[in-house]
């Protein structure tokens, strides 16, 4: 059985250098085909709908 997840990723609470495009595209990475959904959230702010 499959669960649906949320991953809440925000820029502002990222180290200073560290971009928040890069941190979703490892999380992209890392979860590959149960990904469902990418949502931009206010500015830099970021929703990710998957499956575990």
């Amino acid at each position: 059985m499959m669960i649906h997840k949320i991953k809440y990723f925000e820029a502002k609470k990222l180290s200073q250098g560290v971009f928040l495009q890069d941190v979703v595209n490892e999380f992209l990475a890392e979860k590959g085909d149960n990904i469902i959904s990418v949502h931009p959230v206010m500015g830099d702010s970021l929703l990710v709908h998957y499956k575990e």
